[in-house]
Parts: C-alpha cells; structure tokens; sequence
C-alpha cells in the first residue's frame, strides 16, 4: 500500500513537471496538532498541541485553472516533531483565490515504536494578495496510519500560513 501511494506520487509529480513549471515557495505558519486515541473499553483521549512550520514548495502550472503543489514541511510541535509532505491539487476559483484538497503523507521524527508513517487527507484554500506572497489554511484529516497502533491514535492537523513564491 505505501508503496502504491508513493509511485502514484511520483508519477503525478513528473507528468505535472514535463507539463508546465511557475516556481519554487518558501512557507512558514502555525500549525496545531490534533492526537485522539481510541483507549477501547476505557474511552477516548485527545489532545492538541500548537507549534510551527516551515519548509519549499514547488508550485506546477497545470492549466489556466488548475496547479499542483508538493511541498515538503517540518513541523515543530513539542514532542511530536514531524515531516509533513502535501501533493495540493489547487483549483483558482476568483483571481488570486484557490481551493486546495489532496494526499499528504507525514512521518513522525520522534522514537515511537510503531506508526511513525500517516496518510492525511488534505483541504483548504489559499490567497495571493501579490505576484509573490500568499496565505494559506488546510486541514489534514488522518485516513491511513501504520502500525500496530494505526487504528487507535489519529492525528489531524491544521496549517495556517504564509508563502512567498520565487518566479
């Protein structure tokens, strides 16, 4: 299975880099780690965590309404540390506003046992306000976590933030 996700990423990435190019995005923000834990028997348990992010991105110009972006960001959020890496799909509905949905896997850079590597689901939208500098809000609902512990703890993650595109 993680396999197959990271082959059709691969792929969807060098078919929109053949296609069209716009340019490397540095982005940085906040971010709030959401950990929920199905305890069985003895309940539930959640907790959530604020912290930061940065990392690049390259923005792929698929069509007039239509760009890709993968990204990779670090993400520091006390004792969850993480490598979070999108694939948006970004449809531009009005001039300088997307909506933005697709996978994003993260790995988790802390000594745990067992499911250090998520699958997210990834949605939010995005404004450039100038030629080089955008704001971004997305939410990741986890969907896949490896590991004996992949169905008992879920992370969810909301990434509010700022960008500046080099082109």
């Amino acid at each position: 299975m993680k396999k197959s996700i990271i082959y059709f990423l691969v792929t969807l990435i060098t078919i929109a880099v053949a296609k069209a190019q716009e340019g490397f995005t540095a982005k940085a923000g906040l971010n709030n780690i959401s950990v929920s834990i199905d305890a069985g028997e003895f309940g539930n348990a959640s907790s959530s965590e604020l912290g930061f992010y940065l990392g690049p991105g390259y923005n792929l110009e698929l069509s007039e309404e239509f760009d890709l972006e993968p990204s990779v960001l670090i993400s520091f959020v006390s004792e969850l540390t993480s490598i979070y890496i999108p694939v948006m799909a970004k449809y531009k509905i009005a001039d300088g506003f997307t909506l933005q949905a697709g996978p994003q896997i993260n790995y988790l850079l802390e000594d745990v046992p067992d499911g250090a590597l998520g699958v997210d689901l990834a949605i939010g939208a995005g404004y450039h306000f100038t030629k080089n500098w955008l704001v971004e809000a997305r939410y990741g609902f986890e969907i896949l976590r490896g590991g004996d512990y992949g169905e008992a703890v879920s992370f969810n993650t909301l990434t509010i933030g700022v960008g500046y595109c080099f082109n």
